[in-house]
């Protein structure tokens, strides 16, 4: 795997890297003293899903107290990012909605603790034909004082969301060992182009509406949307993009009401003839 990394950074043009093979969640893992207080500026990753860990063999400095990896990777970036530092991680979607304690807690340290400028919700069959797990990507960074309560720290105070829905590949399709490219059916360029905008405010002002809006009827589906802190806190730290996604009314006919009347009148009357013709056969039967 070490060799496969390295080949890879090579290809990229990054010929000077310090590739080290250890356990991050284990303080028995290979990593010395300054492995484990060095903090960095970026982080990027996409660590592996589903496992379980014995609880004995797991780092006890680390901000959650679960067993199963997602979480605690998660916890091992925002241990390990610096003040100011930014991290980009793919995460199952089961850790963006879990419900135990476990997922939750981690969830409102993220919200609370971190900046999180956004969650990017992935569609599914994106790492077919390696994993069909349903992913989305967290960006977050740390503020460069303490926690949200922490006065002097300049925490953000919405979350932003953005939904794709293609990602340039067919999503049903294995050809070659991997998915056929579909360039129609791609939504990363307006992700980028949202993610510009985004970024050139300071991540100050989100692109997109607030959670909850009520689009009017024949509005296209929106790609992105936003919820401010206090929304997500209300919802157990749900991070799921779809929990806070704007719908689109249901367009009502705009017919005359006297015309409704009139015709609920005449199936009232089918419905009494239907009775009377009813009631003479009942009494023909007697």
């Amino acid at each position: 795997m070490m060799r496969i990394a390295m080949m890879n950074l090579v290809l990229h043009g990054i010929r000077q890297a310090n590739v080290k093979r250890a356990n991050t969640l284990s303080d028995m893992g290979g990593l010395t003293e300054d492995d484990l207080n060095r903090r960095y500026k970026v982080i990027l990753s996409n660590p592996p899903f589903a496992g379980v860990l014995p609880k004995e063999s797991i780092r006890k400095d680390l901000p959650t107290n679960s067993k199963k990896s997602e979480l605690l990777f998660l916890g091992v970036m925002m241990e390990a990012l610096a003040p100011g530092g930014q991290c980009a991680v793919v995460v199952p979607d089961g850790l963006l909605f879990g419900s135990t304690s476990a997922h939750v807690e981690l969830r409102r340290k993220l919200v609370e603790d971190f900046d999180l400028l956004a969650v990017v919700s992935l569609p599914a069959g994106v790492f077919k034909p390696y994993s069909g797990v349903r992913t989305g990507v967290l960006v977050f960074r740390r503020a460069v004082a303490g926690s949200r309560s922490d006065k002097k720290t300049k925490h953000k105070e919405k979350i932003w969301f953005y939904e794709i829905r293609a990602d340039g590949f067919d999503p049903d399709k294995i050809q070659g060992g991997g998915r056929p490219e579909s360039p129609d059916r791609n939504d990363i360029p307006d992700l980028l182009i949202e993610w510009k905008k985004y970024k050139d405010s300071k991540f100050t002002k989100p692109p997109g509406v607030e959670a909850g809006t009520i689009l009017p009827p024949g509005n296209d589906e929106i790609r992105c949307w936003w919820a401010t802190i206090g929304a997500v806190a209300d919802n157990d730290y749900n991070l799921a993009a779809s929990r806070y996604k704007p719908q689109i009314a249901e367009e009502v006919p705009d017919e005359d009401p006297a015309e409704l009347i009139r015709e609920t009148i005449d199936i009232e009357r089918d419905i009494v003839k239907g009775l009377e013709s009813l009631l003479l056969e009942v009494g023909d039967l007697k």
